[in-house]
């Protein structure tokens, strides 16, 4: 077969090679770490194996199921299954790695696609859709030779392209098996060797298979990894190997030459043949180097796009290896029945002998075909810059969205996308020729960079600094260094208003530079500006690597900050609430299949890293926290037998306290109480123990917590509050031995002080018991060792009935006692029973219920949904405003009785208590309509929303099951028998606040209770703890 006989489809074209030239390379690759290479016969057999055991699935052959997905890098699997695909008559799709579970969910809805064929990479979960590793079927004993006998009629069309789904769902259009037959001439040759190295989504990777058969080549494959450095490095491999083809993007280009002569300035690689750029704008300075590293190579700078290949349109710029590089790159158009069109800034045809500059568009005449394409029929007539469209004679084009000068009637000069041809004072300047002169002029400084315009019309520079430069220039310094440069190069004054550093430019799957991912960057400067306390996340082949950088990027996307993308943040800190977490967790489901619950993740210290350990954990059937210690052994073994009152004064009850050491003080219901001790003991000073480098800092953090979370809400005038000259910030940690304290200080508060309230603990929801014990238990026997110190002090240590197991979901009351035979899992609840059995032999203890914001993140999403899962579901919650808590707390730290009672609960069973079922009727009577059904009902309502906001209902309708109990409160209420304000008035006033601050939405039918009443301005819900 001459390589430019008549085009074929390329399963016929690969059964003809086969049968003909059996042992003729069709793909080279070094997916598994080594180089494999494939004939076309093997190619088939493969191919033709994969076929038979895919056709007896369940409804394979069912009307209407035409369309199959694959999920694959470039790798041999992915050629394996789309001409297995082909021989069953199927139509191919090839799905983005990168593409969130709705868009896969959306695509699979669109095209009826019932099965995704894998093998490296496992996809997320998607509905109705099977996965498939169609790579482990083994090949059969007896296979047919090659011959399109053997194969179902073939189609014209033979898959779908779509785009890179970066702006939202994304498009597709189905492809004809020819859509690359006219560039066939210009870019291939016989049985060359072609590398593909982007994703299999990309239009570039499909059009290679087309073009690579078709010229008897061979595909030549990179090793799959999320690291671009270690893909240029395998890149690299395969042009030391003799490829002759390099084709990518010219972004990814770039990288493999920097990351070649980083290593060795002295490279060349004569046998490469073609260098073809494509994709985005090619600078000139990379055709200079593309022509010094392959000095035989002719160079061939593509321009198109995925929806210009609709009207087989690809423009060239060609160099041949004796021509000199060109001072701009003119590309022409050569298909004769498409024409260049210049629209201008609103849409309007330019009189192209008036001005040859305008934003470019490709035509084809009125009656092409072309004309009843789904995205041609279906196009946007009122949008005059749409990407499909018509001519006002009823033309069909395609408009680029690039800024070009027409140089002839088919050739024209590229300056970029329309958007990064901005205007400055009058004079319209071009962001990525401003990039070319840096990148240029200050290569000694900088790798690369990016100028973006925000949508306050700002421009924001970004860039990466060169890591061996010395001296490191500062951000000032760089913005300086740049503006100094043009100035020099007479470039027009552009206003920089800000720049940032970098530590890569971000890609896309593809390959190209992630323009969205820069633009949301350069948006959210001052976000970013904080985000980058978090370090980076290192990128390797590693499975836990690619979890972790997963999970990075769907956090940064849940929160919209894009600057947290390929973080390791701390998810309870970067603005993460109980919705957007459950959100988070559904993500986490849908993407890897494994549930974690919401409040797992909100637990302190998780990370993306930690997350992703997790994942593999729960993969690998690993329990979370395997028992570590027997807790009646542990608790025997620390009880200290110095901690008695023998050889100290007599016990005296401090009335008068002089002084009150408060651990926890910085915590949410810390602060209230700081306020509270304060006042019932007005002489004394109060030592708060903080997590800081120093007291002065230790201060700061404690009277800053104490202004947001309770002045802040309430009149600063009032005096109750001018007590901070009676703070004293001692810097510590729970954890150490004395709890971190000098000799002097330990010595200051075992004579200074009267009293102990121990409120501070570590909270994590995975960590084992070993990990917490220095914070939570020896923390605790430091409390108790101080409470025995120079005389002895009562120490009030505060629990959690959360941590009780056994009170969840029971309708018994939970009394007030010591629990001594729990079946404890988790090591914060191990830790937490170790600690009162310590406590058990001297002090206080009060449990509290702290309801967390999930609440009425809940109750949001069902007034959203406008039904609660609350009908004959004995569901109960327990509401105690912190202020309430802390004098409760307080009254029982002052009582003199409360020492015999020994154990509180702060919750009472009659005031504390709603149930799920009145909480929502009250919605109901403010004017929310939210209809009453079953869980399961609620359930089967929730899997057909399609919102993914009310999906994460899911995870906080189970918390609310959970943390259902009825507490005993018979010793609080003989030391304070003033009750907690009901429930019911407590969820009235958190509703008419959380409506008229704008949390709730507008009722259908408003009733006259939602009043309106003046409201501080503090946030509605903090990180720990909750207004």
């Amino acid at each position: 077969m001459d390589p430019f006989d008549p085009w074929l489809h390329p399963l016929e074209a690969a059964i003809r090679l086969a049968a003909e030239e059996p042992d003729t390379l069709a793909i080279h690759t070094k997916e598994n770490g080594k180089t494999e290479r494939y004939s076309y016969l093997e190619l088939w057999q493969k191919a033709y194996s994969i076929a038979q055991e895919l056709k007896v699935l369940p409804g394979w052959d069912d009307e209407g199921h035409e369309v199959i997905a694959t999920y694959c890098e470039a790798e041999a699997h992915w050629l394996f299954y789309s001409y297995a695909l082909w021989i069953l008559g199927k139509k191919v799709i090839n799905f983005g790695l990168n593409w969130p579970a709705v868009a896969r969910k959306a695509l699979c809805e669109r095209l009826r696609i019932r099965y995704v064929l894998y093998h490296h990479t496992k996809p997320g979960r998607i509905e109705g859709v099977e996965a498939i590793d169609a790579g482990v079927y083994y090949p059969l004993a007896a296979i047919p030779a090659p011959s399109i006998d053997a194969c179902q009629p073939l189609d014209e069309y033979i898959g779908y392209l779509s785009t890179s789904g970066t702006t939202g769902i994304p498009k597709t259009f189905q492809i004809s098996h020819r859509f690359m037959e006219s560039t066939r001439p210009s870019v291939g040759y016989p049985k060359g060797s072609v590398g593909v190295f982007q994703a299999a989504s990309f239009s570039a990777s499909m059009a290679w298979l087309a073009i690579g058969v078709n010229t008897k080549g061979s595909l030549w494959l990179s090793k799959p990894t999320p690291n671009p450095v270690n893909k240029a490095l395998s890149v690299i491999s395969l042009l030391n190997e003799g490829m002759g083809i390099f084709s990518s993007t010219p972004s990814f280009i770039k990288m493999v030459f920097k990351v070649a002569t980083s290593r060795n300035p002295r490279i060349r690689w004569p046998k490469a043949e073609r260098v073809v750029l494509a994709h985005e704008l090619v600078p000139v300075s990379l055709v200079h180097l593309a022509r010094k590293l392959c000095p035989n190579a002719m160079i061939r700078c593509g321009y198109g796009s995925s929806e210009s290949t609709i009207i087989g349109t690809l423009t060239f710029c060609v160099i041949q290896p004796t021509e000199p590089c060109p001072s701009q790159l003119v590309y022409k158009l050569t298909k004769p029945n498409v024409r260049c069109v210049l629209f201008d800034e609103t849409g309007n045809v330019v009189d192209q002998s008036v001005s040859r500059h305008g934003v470019l568009a490709f035509a084809v005449d009125k009656d092409d075909p072309v004309r009843n394409h789904p995205n041609f029929a279906n196009a946007d007539r009122s949008d005059k810059l749409a990407v499909f469209g018509f001519l006002e004679d009823g033309s069909p084009r395609v408009c680029t969205q690039d800024w070009v000068e027409m140089k002839g009637e088919k050739d024209f000069v590229v300056f970029g996308r329309f958007g990064q041809k901005v205007k400055v004072n009058g004079v319209y300047v071009d962001l990525n020729a401003l990039e070319e002169i840096v990148n240029q002029n200050l290569s000694d400084s900088i790798v690369d960079c990016a100028f973006m315009q925000t949508s306050e019309l700002k421009i924001v520079m970004l860039y990466v600094t060169r890591k061996e430069s010395n001296p490191k220039l500062t951000p000032t310094e760089i913005l300086q260094t740049v503006q100094d440069l043009f100035a020099l190069k007479n470039v027009s004054k552009v206003p920089i208003h800000n720049c940032f550093e970098l530590n890569d430019i971000p890609f896309t799957e593809v390959g190209k530079r992630d323009l969205k991912k820069l633009r949301r960057i350069a948006e959210s400067a001052d976000q970013y500006g904080r985000s980058v306390v978090y370090p980076p996340l290192e990128i390797s082949d590693a499975l836990i690597s690619r979890i972790a950088v997963l999970i990075s990027r769907l956090g940064s996307q849940i929160l919209n900050i894009e600057a947290l993308d390929g973080r390791n943040y701390y998810i309870a800190g970067v603005g993460f609430d109980s919705l957007s977490v459950g959100r988070l967790a559904l993500a986490i489901k849908n993407e890897l299949d494994v549930e974690i619950s919401p409040l797992i993740l909100l637990s302190n210290g998780m990370t993306p890293m930690a997350v992703a350990q997790l994942v593999i954990d729960i993969r690998d059937k690993r329990p979370l926290i395997p028992p570590t210690v027997d807790l009646a052994e542990e608790a025997a073994k620390l009880d200290d037998a110095t901690v008695t009152a023998e050889g100290l004064p007599p016990f005296a009850f401090p009335t008068w306290a002089r002084g009150i050491v408060l651990t926890g003080a910085t915590g949410f219901l810390g602060v209230f109480l700081l306020y509270e001790l304060a006042n019932r003991f007005p002489r004394a000073k109060i030592y708060c123990l903080v997590r800081a480098k120093n007291e002065e800092v230790a201060l700061l953090r404690l009277l800053s917590n104490a202004s947001q979370l309770v002045i802040a809400s309430r009149m600063r005038a009032d005096p109750r509050y001018a007590v901070r000259d009676r703070f004293v910030a001692l810097c510590g940690d729970l954890s150490q031995d004395k709890w971190g304290l000098s000799d002097e200080r330990w010595k200051e508060i075992s004579e200074e002080t009267d009293m102990i309230v121990h409120n501070g603990a570590e909270v994590h929801w995975l960590y084992d018991y070993n990990r917490l014990k220095g914070p939570n238990v020896l923390g605790t026997a430091t409390a108790l060792r101080l409470a025995t110190t120079h005389h002895l002090k009562p120490l009030h240590y505060i629990s959690t009935l959360g941590t009780v197991p056994a009170s969840k979901g029971s309708s018994k009351l939970l009394m007030e006692k010591i629990y001594s035979a729990w079946n404890i899992s988790g090591g914060y609840g191990q830790t937490k029973w170790v600690s009162e059995q310590l406590v058990n032999k001297a002090g206080t203890i009060e449990g509290m219920s702290n309801t967390d914001d999930y609440i009425w993140r809940y109750v949001k999403g069902c007034i959203q949904l406008g039904i609660a899962p609350s009908h004959a579901t004995p569901v109960t919650m327990t509401m105690d405003p912190v202020d309430h808590v802390a004098k409760v707390v307080a009254e029982i730290a002052g009582s003199e009785e409360a020492l015999s009672k020994f154990v509180f609960h702060i919750s009472d069973p009659e005031n504390s208590v709603i149930t799920e079922t009145k909480l929502f009727e009250i919605a109901n009577a403010f004017g929310w309509q939210v209809l009453f059904e079953t869980r399961e009902q609620f359930k089967g309502l929730l899997s057909e929303a399609a919102s993914i906001e009310t999906n994460a209902l899911f995870p906080l309708m189970h918390m609310m099951m959970d943390m259902s109990f009825l507490p005993d409160n018979t010793n609080t209420r003989a030391i304070y028998p003033t009750p907690c304000r009901p429930a019911s008035v407590i969820a009235k006033k958190c509703l008419n606040y959380l409506f008229h601050v704008g949390f709730l939405p507008e009722p259908q039918n408003p009733s006259s209770e939602l009043k309106g009443e003046e409201y501080p301005e503090v946030s509605i819900f903090g990180r720990t703890g909750r207004h």
